[in-house]
């Protein structure tokens, strides 16, 4: 038997809509912002392999899908915090692209199978950052906490344990500057 490996496909929604889902299932979850991911992800039944990615990209995750279980590769010469992030996104393609998607589908026509990787910044990839910046950064949270240290991007970032890269897009998606 030959196994078909889906890729994800966007949702259509709002980022406003994907960032409330967001951050819904990281309150679900127990995900505090700042907090490590990777119990998360093992609470979601998922596990982390670090190493040389298949296709041989060096600087971006991927995530493999299967019945009742997903690993999310990340590569050997990226940064905790950007690791932190990418794991955010896959995760993001778990929920919405598979979780989510399979909730409307009927028996026979379920995704089994599914492999996100970086093709470039389609819908999907958006969909999925929007995702991880809301699960990891709420933006209540987030706000409360890049005013309380005066909206230096690097103590914020430290905070988070995230780059400040990503503090800094997340500050400018909330019209906070950045």
């Amino acid at each position: 038997m030959t196994i078909t490996w889906d890729r994800p496909k966007e949702l259509g929604w709002a980022r406003v809509d994907v960032s409330a889902l967001a951050a819904d299932v990281a309150t679900k979850l127990g995900f505090l912002p700042g907090a490590p991911i990777e119990p998360i992800v093992e609470k979601m039944g998922g596990q982390i392999a670090y190493g040389e990615l298949a296709d041989g990209d060096l600087q971006s995750g991927s995530i493999s899908i299967e019945p009742g279980k997903f690993t999310i590769y990340i590569p050997l010469n990226t940064s905790p915090q950007r690791d932190k992030f990418t794991i955010a996104h896959e995760l993001g393609h778990y929920v919405l692209h598979f979780l989510l998607q399979n909730k409307s589908r009927p028996e026979g026509q379920k995704i089994t199978h599914m492999r996100a990787q970086r093709f470039g910044s389609d819908k999907t990839e958006h969909e999925a950052n929007w995702f991880a910046a809301s699960f990891l950064m709420p933006s209540h949270a987030f706000i409360t906490i890049y005013n309380e240290m005066g909206q230096d991007v690097a103590k914020v970032a430290e905070r988070f344990g995230l780059s400040p890269s990503a503090v800094g897009v997340r500050a400018r998606s909330l019209n906070l500057g950045g």
